[in-house]
């Protein structure tokens, strides 16, 4: 007959006899393959040394204590640390076996590592099935089961919504009850399509309790079984109404937004030397040294905000350039810096003009001026603390075609634009400018570059200290063949 001894020793399940204390005193081979330590070096450790940090709080805290009073305890949860960090789920049971001298704990650990794989994925699976209850439950989509014969099983919230009609009236009702008639054939054609396993999709009228109607999209689902057996179909109907409203408004509204896009514009164009004729009258409000004269320069400076108001609220006609003629980058830079200097000079922003002996563009000179008023005006809104703005020019050879180029660099030190409004930057009415913007300058500046045979890249950072803006446009010396 088998010793106890030997069962012991080629049992896999673990077992130990501890002291009160919980000093090891006996431990079988299966502890010491469980726990990954030497068996010899089991003996004289304490129990809890075993364990992971929250079993050992567990244990000594708790466990311990319950196991002393009751006497013996089971299938408790705890997880051992062996010395290279793995945990190893493991059930304990204990019993305290008196002793006339002293009371020893005869322990049993079964290694749960499996259970606990497959208690986790149950659980895992029943929270998945419980947040998609849910979600069919809370969705604004009608979401409903019917049988193979097409009667309704179930019936959520946004079904109750659509149909106006609750759970207790829509159960146990046929499909073809909640639609109107004039959509009976086409929906008979797709609960034929359902019973084929196929997937049906409709645009039908659905029918409400009140009687009233309302559009919906609806998509049938077949649910199949082995050897391809219907066991039952889903609908989800959608409300299409609102939808279809919008659409057809955008639709109607679709020439009117692209009116509206071309006023902002032009008011945008008109806006410009307004703001220049602001610069000049700002100065000579500072060079005007007689009294009598100081009221009729600030009456004209509000009169011309008036004026500036006005005018993006109303539409304009816009004279284009006809002619192309030879301009002067560095005389251009120049000017433009004139109209902005007491501006720049009063927000601490240092203008510098580098251009060295830069050839003559052939372009349309009021667009040019345009494109730098635009981009002078973009630099001064983002450096309101100060900083340097420089406009540099230079004859290039352009690496597409090869000819004879130039390349404006117009580059600041403000505050750059992060990554969301760089995917941005070139789109109609998108500002980083807040009501301050009418998101329209780089739109503008872009198609103007482009009308000019030239292109435009720009560069931004957030990040100090290399925070700022650089844009750089390159332009052929010689002028398109077509005119745009």
């Amino acid at each position: 007959m088998l010793s106890a001894s030997w069962l012991l020793d080629h049992t896999s399940t673990a077992h130990a006899i501890l002291s009160a204390d919980g000093t090891i005193l006996f431990a079988n081979p299966a502890l010491s393959s469980l726990s990954g330590r030497p068996a010899a070096s089991l003996l004289g450790l304490h129990f809890q040394e075993l364990l992971s940090r929250g079993s050992r709080m567990f244990y000594e805290t708790q466990l311990a204590s319950i196991l002393l009073l009751r006497g013996a305890i089971e299938g408790v949860s705890l997880d051992v640390l062996s010395p290279d960090g793995r945990l190893c789920p493991v059930f304990l049971s204990a019993v305290v076996a008196p002793d006339p001298d002293a009371k020893y704990t005869v322990i049993t650990l079964y290694e749960a590592t499996q259970r606990k794989h497959y208690e986790d994925e149950i659980l895992r699976s029943r929270r998945e099935l419980e947040q998609l209850a849910e979600v069919v439950r809370r969705s604004s989509d009608a979401i409903f089961r019917l049988s193979p014969d097409g009667t309704i099983q179930s019936w959520n919230k946004g079904a109750e919504l659509i149909f106006d009609r609750s759970s207790q009236q829509a159960l146990g009702l046929p499909l073809d009850a909640i639609f109107t008639e004039e959509h009976q054939h086409d929906l008979a054609a797709a609960v034929a399509k359902i019973k084929r396993g196929q997937e049906a999709a409709l645009e039908m009228r659905a029918l409400r309790h009140d009687g009233k109607t309302v559009e919906v999209d609806v998509v049938l689902t077949p649910h199949m079984e082995a050897p391809g057996t219907l066991v039952a179909f889903s609908a989800i109907v959608r409300d299409s109404t609102s939808g279809k409203r919008t659409q057809k408004a955008l639709l109607q509204n679709e020439k009117l937004a692209s009116v509206g896009r071309l006023a902002s514009s032009i008011a945008h164009e008109i806006n410009n030397p307004l703001e220049a004729v602001t610069n000049l009258l700002y100065i000579l409000d500072q060079m005007v040294a007689d009294p009598e004269a100081k009221p009729y320069v600030a009456m004209a400076q509000e009169e011309l905000a008036r004026v500036s108001q006005i005018v993006t609220h109303t539409l304009r006609f816009h004279k284009q350039s006809t002619n192309r003629t030879s301009l002067d980058l560095s005389a251009l830079t120049e000017s433009v810096f004139g109209l902005y200097r007491a501006r720049l000079n009063n927000q601490s922003i240092r203008a510098i003009n580098d251009s060295r002996r830069v050839s003559p563009l052939y372009c349309f000179e009021g667009e040019l001026r345009q494109i730098f008023i635009n981009l002078v005006a973009n630099a001064f809104d983002a450096m309101r603390t100060g900083g340097q703005l420089t406009i540099r020019n230079r004859d290039i050879t352009l690496q597409s075609s090869g000819q004879r180029g130039v390349r404006i660099t117009v580059a600041d030190t403000g505050t750059g634009m992060d990554e969301e409004a760089r995917t941005h930057l070139f789109e109609p009415f998108f500002s980083t400018k807040g009501i301050g913007g009418t998101g329209l300058g780089l739109w503008i500046t872009q198609d103007l570059v482009r009308k000019n045979g030239g292109a435009i890249r720009i560069r931004t950072s957030t990040r100090p200290p290399h925070r700022g803006t650089i844009v750089t446009l390159t332009f052929p010396h010689t002028a398109p063949t077509t005119e745009p």
